[in-house]
């Protein structure tokens, strides 16, 4: 048992071999003491940390995993390769780019089904209103 952010966990840990990896470190925890419900698996390479230190990184690093995921996923991130701030730079402006021609694409879709110009200024600018006011 072990706690984290004033959060209780029981935990295993254990050193496999794991072919892809070589030698790891996994850290089994559940969130009550029965051993049911869910569970986490965290693998490390760090050998000789306890499962504390293992599950508090972890903690630490899940934000970050968790953008990594959300910007591949949604913002289509995984095509680009972002090793500095121009390249960065270079993927935001493609990416609103790419939002403003869908933007356009469905301007001219709502206009070709008869919506007013009034409607299809409100879907154009409704995000800068709304960010105007906020």
């Amino acid at each position: 048992m072990v706690v984290v952010n004033e959060k209780t966990y029981w935990t295993f840990s254990l050193t496999v071999r794991i072919p892809a990896l070589g030698k790891a470190r996994l850290v089994i925890s559940y969130e009550n003491g029965k051993l049911t419900d869910t569970y986490v698996v965290s693998v490390t390479n760090a050998l000789d940390w306890e499962a504390k230190r293992i599950l508090a990184t972890y903690w630490l690093r899940w934000p970050i995993e968790t953008f990594y995921q959300d910007g591949k996923e949604q913002l289509g991130l995984d095509e680009y390769l972002m090793r500095n701030a121009q390249a960065i730079g270079a993927t935001c402006r493609q990416q609103a780019r790419t939002l403003i021609e869908l933007r356009i694409v469905h301007a001219h879709k709502m206009l070709q089904n008869g919506d007013s110009v009034t409607s299809v200024f409100g879907f154009l600018f409704a995000k800068q209103r709304a960010y105007a006011t906020a």
